[in-house]
């Protein structure tokens, strides 16, 4: 907490124009409805407005076309804000020009902005800073709201600061901030490098150049939609600067901005770590915006009454039940929520979420599963696929998760070469998104400490090749020598083998006979007869 005399030392702290200064020259004209700071017109409105337009923008385009906008929208006010200040004090130092930024923010209560370091030089174009702002607009208004968010909220803010600072240098400088209260953190905290220093492939300073900086009429022409599926191609091409969310997600989005747009229920399939919660996490923050409520339930704990006791309590939500494993969920529950469904009785908001492993072919021939539960969820079903079965996508992926492993790091300073790239392709990445993850943060620490040969911040493919293990084999030729390994080892028996086939399908297809034959290729008495033997053994 700030003291009051710590509070009045405020006004005449810095260069000028200090903060009283600025305050003895505010000017209210009730008979215009102005007030103005050096005859340029201010507005007074509810801090408020900030979370509310940030959430209309992420429901009506999507987080990221949000947060462009918003940053599109501090970076030109930054700008124009250093120009009034230069042509508002003439002659005033340059010095005290740059850091009046942080008191103009301070008097027209955005943030009061405390200095960790500020080292500029204009004559050579080097910047670097940090700075901690405290009580700022958008990360308390989101906290006042009682939104839990996961990542950092304040975009206008840091647009702005990357706006008026890069006013003052032949280059641009880029924000980044890497604390924010809306989080949890004491306080939001921001660091300021010129978009050299971060590099150019750094994904934020690439989001700055594509993105922010055009003018309008040099951005692609957006068509105008009732609904937040209107994307444009270029979203849909190689982005090298793409966050891990657009790579991943961008085979299913325009399918997940439809179900957000109809506000349908929605059942998202895909193998273990193949990016399912991302899925759902994109879906409700398109639905609700940043600060609604997204509710991991683990459907096999789950009782009929727990559920109905939850409907209930909620009337108009902005909240998303993510059911995980609905496979396992109580044959009460989903009959509940399939008369729900059927009946469009859930409350109004309320994003219903169903995964699984498993396709939804297999899901279908489940007898634990209710058909009316699980086509109530499946209007428009969404398959994420494993990584073996996304090809050239695997490159992209790896760039923007080894970004998003980095992006602590100033400058970002990882980057994968065009050989580990092909053999991130040629590996078999059973574990898929984990599993990645897990390769890429052990490569950095291999080329780090000097594991290998290559320059240090760079990854090889010798980084990632003994992390990985065997190179992917054709699906005939690696199942049938991983098979015959097993045999001449004496570790596995042709019987044996078979048996685990027949217990794999019908496990797979929910103890269903007729169900794991047909997956087999084979009769049902065939397969009765065939699994017999292991019965008797037992």
């Amino acid at each position: 907490m700030i003291s009051k005399l710590e509070e009045s030392s405020l006004l005449d702290r810095g260069g000028r124009p200090t903060l009283r200064d600025m305050l003895s020259q505010l000017v209210y004209n009730p008979a215009q409805a102005h007030i103005s700071l050096r005859n340029t017109r201010l507005v007074l409105h509810r801090a408020s407005i900030a979370v509310q337009l940030q959430e209309e923008l992420v429901r009506r385009f999507g987080p990221h076309e949000a947060r462009v906008i918003l940053l599109r929208l501090g970076f030109q006010s930054g700008k124009q804000d250093a120009e009034f200040i230069r042509t508002s004090w003439p002659g005033l130092d340059i010095g005290d020009a740059f850091t009046a930024g942080t008191r103009l923010h301070t008097m027209t209560g955005v943030v009061r902005v405390q200095t960790v370091y500020n080292d500029f030089d204009f004559k050579q174009n080097k910047f670097a800073a940090e700075f901690l702002w405290h009580g700022g607009m958008e990360a308390t208004e989101f906290l006042n709201r009682n939104r839990n968010v996961s990542e950092p909220v304040c975009w206008m803010q840091v647009g702005y600061a990357s706006g008026y600072a890069s006013s003052f240098f032949d280059k641009l400088i880029v924000y980044k901030e890497t604390e924010c209260a809306a989080m949890g953190h004491k306080h939001c905290r921001v660091t300021g490098k010129t978009a050299d220093t971060w590099g150019a492939d750094d994904p934020m300073v690439r989001i700055f150049h594509e993105e922010v900086l055009p003018s309008l009429s040099e951005l692609p022409g957006r068509a105008v939609h009732s609904k937040p599926a209107a994307r444009t191609p270029r979203r849909m091409a190689r982005q090298e600067g793409a966050s891990l969310e657009d790579v991943v997600l961008r085979p299913v989005r325009d399918r997940l901005d439809s179900i957000a747009a109809k506000g349908l229920p929605s059942l998202i399939v895909g193998p273990r770590g193949s990016g399912k919660h991302l899925a759902a996490r994109y879906l409700h923050h398109t639905r609700h915006g940043i600060g609604g409520r997204l509710q991991r339930m683990i459907c096999g704990s789950l009782t009929a009454g727990e559920i109905d006791d939850r409907l209930r309590k909620l009337k108009l939500s902005r909240e998303t039940w993510l059911l995980e494993h609905i496979e396992t969920l109580p044959e009460t529950c989903q009959l509940l929520l399939a008369e729900r469904m059927e009946n469009q009785d859930l409350p109004q908001g309320l994003q219903l979420i169903g995964t699984s492993a498993h396709r939804l072919s297999e899901l279908s021939e489940m007898p634990s599963l209710r058909r009316d539960f699980l086509f109530g969820l499946a209007v428009l079903p969404v398959e994420l696929l494993g990584l073996r079965d996304r090809g050239s996508e695997i490159s992209d992926i790896a760039h923007a998760m080894l970004a998003s492993i980095d992006k602590h790091d100033a400058p970002a300073r990882h980057r994968l070469s065009p050989a580990a790239l092909d053999a991130l392709e040629t590996m078999d990445i059973a574990g898929n998104l984990p599993q990645l993850r897990s390769v890429l943060q052990s490569a950095m620490f291999i080329a780090e400490s000097g594991g290998a040969k290559g320059p240090p911040w760079e990854i090889g493919p010798n980084h990632v090749a003994n992390l990985l293990g065997t190179r992917r084999q054709s699906f005939e030729n690696g199942l049938a020598s991983g098979i015959l390994d097993l045999i001449t080892a004496g570790k596995l028996t042709i019987d044996e083998l078979n048996q685990q086939i027949y217990a794999e399908a019908l496990q797979r297809s929910g103890g269903k006979a007729s169900a794991a034959a047909r997956m087999l290729g084979i009769t049902r008495p065939q397969l009765v007869y065939r699994t017999k033997p292991v019965a008797l053994d037992r």
